[in-house]
């Protein structure tokens, strides 16, 4: 199994120099918890990994229940969207968010399955059969 890590500082060179000023002139993250939804690209936060059998992305979802979420294949590009909404006194607000996410064209679409436990969404996209490793012995 092999994880992949997005590294959005790859994306935006000035991500890392942004950072550094936040916290030295306001002591931290002066935009809030409701940025940990989001990369400075404006997308989920994702990790990709994969065994022989499946392609798997997890993204924490805190405070998402799973009616707010909708997860859709087409194209052999995985897309998650959802929104946080939050309540505080008498206001309310959300935090929108999404991820498309290019899978091939090797994915099972009949069995995906995704589950949100605890805050944590798993996608599992089992790999086509044709695709899978197989051992051959040599006569």
């Amino acid at each position: 199994m092999r994880l992949i890590k997005y590294d959005n500082r790859s994306v935006n060179p000035f991500a890392e120099l942004d950072r550094l000023f936040s916290e030295a002139l306001w002591g931290g993250n002066r935009y809030g918890w409701e940025r940990m939804f989001e990369s400075p690209t404006g997308s989920l936060r994702v990790n990709l990994y994969h065994d022989d059998d499946a392609l798997y992305v997890t993204s924490e979802l805190p405070g998402v229940s799973k009616k707010d979420v909708s997860i859709q294949l087409e194209n052999a590009v995985l897309t998650i969207r959802g929104e946080r909404k939050m309540k505080e006194d008498k206001t309310e607000s959300s935090v929108a968010f999404e991820r498309a996410i290019t899978v091939g064209e090797d994915i099972n679409a009949d069995k995906i399955k995704a589950t949100l436990e605890d805050g944590i969404l798993t996608v599992t996209l089992p790999k086509a059969e044709h695709r899978k490793p197989k051992a051959i012995t040599v006569s």
